[in-house]
């Protein structure tokens, strides 16, 4: 059976990958691995925490 909506809102609130492939059915997760996409926003707060992380001794910028 082909999936009419992938589940990327869940992904994005920050459900972990695995578990979506349990909900959606996929046999694989390299199948649920297709759907989500990270938005810009993302991509900025991920950046923020991972150079705070790795120095930290800088404050992240806001």
């Amino acid at each position: 059976m082909r999936e009419l909506c992938p589940p990327i809102e869940p992904y994005d609130a920050g459900v972990p990958v695995h578990v979506l492939r349990k909900i959606a059915g996929h046999g694989s997760l390299v199948t649920t691995q297709r759907y989500p996409h990270p938005g810009m926003d993302q991509i900025t707060n991920t950046a923020t925490t991972v150079s705070a992380h790795l120095n930290p001794l800088r404050a992240p910028r806001t």
